[in-house]
């Protein structure tokens, strides 16, 4: 692993990523090689993603052989060995790029109507999803890998005596007492929101995919707000993620009811 990265530098690069390629896989087929070239391009100039790319994209394809030979309103045959597939994967989407070819003719094979969006909407769930599949995976290794996926060194001695004052230490180090004024607010937001991720995941009608970017996007929402400096950006995201999960779940919802209360919250950090 040439790229060695903090658990903040970590979970950025995870968030990123996983925006990119959402925006990618939901993307019209009109801004279609837009979205492909800022998906490729994000790989391309991350050395973490980039590296576990260019370790599987050993087995070389001919790609203008393969897509000349298409059948009209066939899909491709992917190959079965996970390292060939990440390989056919990317290789084709940089063809298609580089020669900026028609996504509707390749993709004319998914897809069940008459709608041209709809077939490369099934062209991007049956094919570009795996890459994507694959990548979210290797991260989700490298966090355990390298130990990110366990709790901070830092802990929190409240101070129950002077309201809102709490005992800061990391890693046994010199304690400093800071003031807020917010910590019951925050303690019931992270009540919420854990009532929030055990409703979204009995969702059934909600996609697999959706669930995990936004749990991963609140997460990182509750460590910005009880940060000193939260980033706004992360918390517009996870707030759009939870808008997006709302307009899934029916009104009226134990699901709904959560995800509202957890936005407004959350709109107090960026207003």
């Amino acid at each position: 692993m040439g790229e060695m990265l903090t658990d903040k530098e970590f979970q950025k690069l995870s968030l990123s990523f996983r925006k990119v390629a959402s925006r990618f896989l939901k993307c019209s087929f009109q801004a279609y090689h837009e979205n492909l070239e800022r998906f490729l391009l994000f790989i391309e100039e991350s050395p973490t993603i980039n590296e576990f790319i260019q370790e599987n994209n050993v087995k070389e394809f001919n790609m203008e052989k393969i897509l000349e030979e298409q059948g009209f309103q066939t899909q491709f045959q992917l190959p079965i060995r996970e390292s060939d597939e990440i390989a056919f994967i990317y290789q084709m989407l940089n063809y298609i790029s580089k020669n900026n070819l028609d996504i509707v003719g390749i993709s004319y094979g998914y897809g069940g109507s008459k709608k041209i969006q709809s077939h490369v909407e099934g062209f991007n769930n049956h094919v570009v999803q795996l890459l994507v599949d694959h990548i979210v995976t290797y991260l989700g290794e490298m966090k355990i890998d390298m130990g990110l996926d366990r709790k901070s060194g830092t802990h929190f001695t409240f101070n129950r005596d002077f309201k809102g004052q709490f005992n800061h230490a990391e890693d046994n180090g010199q304690v400093s007492a800071h003031q807020t004024y917010n910590y019951t607010k925050i303690e019931g937001f992270k009540e919420i929101a854990e009532k929030f991720v055990v409703a979204l995941n009995k969702g059934e009608d909600i996609p697999d995919e959706d669930k995990a970017e936004t749990i991963e996007f609140l997460e990182a929402a509750v460590q910005e707000v009880e940060s000193e400096k939260p980033k706004k950006a992360i918390i517009k995201t996870a707030m759009e993620k939870i808008r997006g999960i709302n307009e899934l779940a029916s009104a009226g919802t134990n699901l709904f009811t959560l995800g509202g209360q957890l936005v407004s919250f959350l709109d107090g950090f960026v207003a």
